[in-house]
Order: C-alpha cells, then structure tokens, then sequence
C-alpha cells in the first residue's frame, strides 16, 4: 500500500496591483496616473521574484522600458503557443500556456512566492488560488479599458482575502495624488504545534563532536533551526540533549525553548524523540519531530510542511517531506493521537519504523526543497557540502569546542 500525497509544495500566489477608486487599473496597457511612490512599493514588494503576467502586460513593460523589470524572473501566459520573447531576453522571461505550468515552474525554480502582476484576465483567473493582495489604491477615477475583478466603493467587501489592512493615505510628491497601501489576505487557522530538537546522539561518525554546533556566518545549526521553528510560530520547543549538553544548551540561551536530558544516548533516535513528545505535554494539535544537524532547513520549508499538515484527510497521523524519488526528509508532524501513542510504548519506537508498519495513515507531500533531505553525518559529508556552498553558508566546527576535547585528551 502506497503512502498518501498532498500538492501542498507550491508558491504563495500574491496579487500585486495598482487600482483606481472607480476600480480602473489601466488604459491602452499602461497605467492612467505617474506615482512613482507605487513604482517604488511594487519594486520593494516583488524585488529578485517570480512574476506571472500576461502578454500584453509583458509587451507593455517592454515598450516602456525598452526591456524586462530588472531583477525578477517573467512568466508570461500567452495563448499563442508560438510566442517567444526577444533573444536578449530569454534568459530572464519564459513563456508559459497556463497558470498550472507558470506554479510548476515556479516551484521547479523553488520560488516561494509567485507574483500575478496583471492583466485583467489573469487576476480574475487567479483571484480564488491568491492569499494575500499587495494594492496601491490611487484616489483617482480615470477613463480605462481594464479593471480589478470584483472592486468597488468600498473595495473588495466580498473578496476571498477578506482580511484588510489599510494604510493611511499619503500625499505624492510628484503629482500630488492621494494614495494608500493596502494589504489584503485570508484568514489563518491557528494550530498549536510543538517540535522536539533532537541533538542527544553521541557524534560517534563525527568523531565524538556533536553535529549541532557546526556554524556558517548566521551561527550555529542548532541555533538557526530553533530560530526558524519560532518564526513559524511553533508554540513549544523542546532541546533533547545528552553528553553534549554544556556544548548544545547556551547555543539557545535567551530563545523561547525546554530541555530534557536523554540519560541513555546509546539507546538512540527513538527515545529521544519520545522523551521530547513526553515534555511536549498533551494540549497542542501536533509535534514536530526535527534533528539538529540540517543545515538548510528554513522557515519556509517548515511553513510547507505545516501547510501539508493543515490540508491532511482524516485518518492521516503523521506527514512527511519525500523527493519525487519517494526517498523521505525530515522534520516530521504527527497528530496528538500517535502523539501519545509513542509516548506509551514500553519500547521506544522511531517514527520511519511506525510509517513503514502503516504506510495508509502517513502522509507524503512531493518536494525538491534541499532543507528537508541534505544534513550531515560524518566529515566526509561535510566537505561535500562545504563544496557546494557559497562562503557565507559553509559550515565549520567552533575551534574553541575542538581546542577543549583535544586538551581534555
């Protein structure tokens, strides 16, 4: 029996859009007003993304600039199969035939966010799949030829981003028109999740040093993965540690975060992950499981997962990241029912063992994300990814750490 799958690794789709009190957004493909404090907001709002837009949108841009918005990937959606932007461009613009293949691009680009930019057709096509809305409304009613679908006197009353956040309105410098920045998005369903960090092995493959404290320009792995956790809003954090608790421990001081000590490092994995479920307590609504040596992981990974989580069936206890390959990453989340049963085995049991023995209740959601799968486990694997990295995320071993164990011999 094949585990359950769930599409849930995808970009954000945002609108991004500059609107009219009397909902205009453009005439003959460009905008009715100069407000070069809006230019400035889309700039900062989409800088080094992935924008989705349609020909004429893109055509227009061109002619405007004499090329492509600088800095930001264009995918342009276009029914004519046979359109191609100019050579000097391609590197920069691709065409694609639907809003399906334009997200399938953007995750294949690993984007996390993929900006909808216009025009008309394409925000009326997107407007369900959108969570937020990025709006410079301009207190102006022009003659136009495109308009924001579903904008009237008082906005978007009845939009599916029923959540406004309206900025005050200002003055432009350069034209004197009124304008305010608005922000709308959904409603977010609050969970509570806990997650149990464990980092009580005993650095056997990496000669005795534990994993956690390896370090780029950002700090520690181990301080880098908490700090994400809690970015996420994770409510509890709990640090499992063992032998290398006077290394591991002021890694976290001033972070939000428990301790419990696995007296029995060599019993492994699993009882360290059952003590950090034990500590957890039993009033949130799921667990995370995390290790301490993935250096990549990021608040955006755990935001997928987390989101894959959310949208599980019943039935589903535990949800997991797995390349299209079906090899399966970490961190994991398991519902408070299997939850507690870890907790209650006399026998301490890894969470890989539990979704092998019931492949119908574990969840996988398909992902290329790097932070779920690359970690390190010996110094072997620490050159290897020392030589793929940039200067500022290789990793290195604290020398005061290694100078301690070595006077300590």
């Amino acid at each position: 029996m094949q585990p359950n799958r769930h599409p849930c690794d995808q970009p954000r789709l945002v609108f991004v859009a500059a609107v009219a009190t009397n909902g205009c957004i453009g005439r003959h493909n460009d905008l009715p007003w100069h407000l070069p404090e809006d230019l400035q907001h889309f700039k900062s709002v989409t800088r080094e993304g992935t924008l989705l837009l349609g020909r004429k949108t893109y055509e227009s841009i061109v002619k405007r600039l004499g090329r492509p918005l600088p800095g930001r990937h264009h995918l342009v959606l276009s029914r004519n199969t046979s359109w191609q932007p100019q050579p000097e461009h391609a590197h920069q613009v691709q065409p694609v035939l639907s809003i399906e293949e334009a997200i399938r691009v953007a995750n294949n680009r690993l984007a996390d966010t993929l900006f909808v930019i216009g025009g008309a057709e394409l925000y009326t096509a997107t407007q369900a799949m959108a969570d937020t809305a990025e709006l410079t409304e301009v207190e102006l009613e022009p003659e136009g030829d495109a308009f924001l679908p579903g904008w009237g006197p008082k906005g978007w009353e009845n939009t599916r981003l029923p959540n406004c956040k309206a900025g005050d309105w200002q003055v432009s410098k350069a034209s004197g028109l009124r304008y305010r920045f608005l922000r709308y998005s959904k409603p977010k369903v609050n969970i509570k999740l806990g997650a149990a960090v464990l980092v009580a092995g005993l650095a056997s493959r990496f000669h005795g040093q534990p994993k956690a404290l390896l370090e780029n320009q950002q700090g520690s792995i181990l301080s880098q993965t908490v700090k994400a956790l809690l970015s996420v809003g994770i409510d509890q954090v709990c640090l499992v540690h063992g032998g290398h608790a006077g290394a591991l421990v002021p890694l976290v001081d001033g972070l939000k975060v428990q301790h419990v000590e696995n007296p029995e490092p060599s019993a492994g994995q699993a009882r360290s992950q059952q003590l950090g479920l034990t500590q957890l307590g039993q009033d949130l609504d799921g667990y995370l499981v995390c290790l301490g040596d993935q250096p990549l992981l990021d608040k955006e990974d755990l935001r997928r997962l987390i989101c894959a989580f959310r949208k599980r069936e019943a039935g589903v206890d535990m949800v997991y990241p797995e390349t299209p390959k079906g090899e399966p990453g970490n961190p994991v989340i398991v519902t408070p029912a299997l939850r507690d049963w870890f907790v209650s085995q006399k026998q301490a049991m890894l969470g890989k063992d539990w979704r092998q023995a019931n492949p119908g209740k574990a969840l996988a959601f398909p992902t290329t994300r790097p932070g779920f799968f690359v970690d390190i486990d010996s110094e072997d694997d620490l050159k290897a990814f020392n030589a793929g990295q940039k200067e500022r995320k290789r990793l290195t071993m604290p020398l005061g750490y290694v100078f301690q164990r070595s006077a300590a011999r």
